[in-house]
C-alpha cells in the first residue's frame, strides 16, 4: 500500500473517530455490555463472558481505527520528507 493510500485511510479513520454518531454508538454498545456484565447473577458466567468479549471487541475496534490514524500521520511525515528531499 502506498503512503498516499495510508494517508487517505488515516484521514478517513480520523474523521470516523470524530464523528459524533459513531462515537455515541460505540459508547452506547459498550455501556450496554458493561451493564449486562455488572447486572449478571453469579451463576450467569456465560452472560458475563459474552459481555466481556463484546467490550474487548469494541476496544479493539477503537484501537485499530486509532492505529490507522497514527499510520496516516507517519505516512504524511514520510511524504513531507520525500518532498523536501526532492525540492
Amino acid at each position: 500500500m502506498s503512503n498516499e493510500d495510508i494517508l487517505r485511510k488515516g484521514h478517513k479513520a480520523e474523521q470516523l473517530l470524530n464523528e459524533e454518531v459513531f462515537v455515541s454508538a460505540l459508547q452506547q454498545l459498550q455501556d450496554t455490555q458493561l451493564w449486562i456484565f455488572k447486572s449478571s447473577k453469579a451463576e450467569e458466567t456465560s452472560k458475563r463472558e459474552s459481555a466481556w468479549a463484546m467490550i474487548q471487541a469494541i476496544d479493539n475496534l477503537r484501537l485499530e481505527i486509532k492505529k490507522m490514524v497514527d499510520n496516516g500521520k507517519m505516512a504524511a511525515k514520510q511524504l513531507e520528507r520525500l518532498q523536501k528531499s526532492t525540492a
